[in-house]
């Protein structure tokens, strides 16, 4: 343990980069809310129950598309703005992100029941899929059907593929969300970084990519 005379006799500098501006090249190791350009990877589905909101009970039935976005070299034009331990806002460009990993939260596609199903169907929660598959190219189809004794305009929604997705070109939105695991370490950890929602990458082109297995969960 230290004495209080080594603490006193110890010297610590300090020199102030004057020269520190709001905006800044620099690196920074962490991921930074934001903008990615990137090509959609590591496609993977599956079917699963899910429970009502307010009941907590199993309700309706998804197919859950899980994916990643890898960032693409052209979002080296991108530019980022984070804040330091010192409350400065720092610039910085995007080539540093280049090839990194984003994982997506995934997109439920809520099943209509079949002849024989228990489940109830849920297509008022399937806007998200609807705008996911427009972001993709494909658009759902307009449809006229009696409902409870009323004509009603309904949207026959598209079938997305694995193999469609793979490759696609995004402009995927990355936030800080709440959630709840435990590191490497056996840490717990509080917030995970997540594509929330990915737009057009309007002069984005399809990109051959192949499926790394050893990072499918399922």
């Amino acid at each position: 343990m230290s004495t209080t005379q080594e603490v006193l006799n110890e010297v610590s500098t300090f020199i102030e980069d004057t020269t520190n501006t709001t905006n800044h090249t620099s690196a920074r190791t962490g991921l930074v809310e934001g903008s990615y350009l990137g090509h959609i990877a590591n496609v993977r589905s599956i079917i699963r129950p899910v429970k009502d909101r307010e009941t907590k009970k199993e309700r309706y039935k998804a197919r859950i598309y899980n994916f990643d976005v890898i960032v693409a070299d052209e979002n080296s034009r991108m530019k980022y703005q984070y804040e330091d331990i010192t409350g400065k806002h720092i610039e910085i460009t995007g080539e540093q992100f280049v090839g990194k990993k984003l994982i997506a939260r995934g997109v439920f596609k809520f099943l209509d029941p079949q002849d024989g199903d228990t489940f109830e169907a849920n297509p008022g929660d399937n806007r998200t899929y609807s705008i996911f598959c427009d972001t993709l190219g494909l658009h759902a189809e307009e449809e006229l059907r009696t409902i409870d004794g009323k004509e009603t305009t309904v949207k026959l929604l598209p079938v997305l593929t694995e193999d469609y997705m793979l490759g696609r070109p995004v402009t995927a939105t990355l936030k800080k969300v709440k959630d709840s695991w435990t590191n490497k370490n056996g840490e717990p950890m509080h917030y995970s970084w997540r594509v929330t929602y990915v737009n057009p990458w309007k002069d984005g082109v399809l990109k051959t990519m192949t499926v790394n297995k050893d990072d499918l969960p399922f």
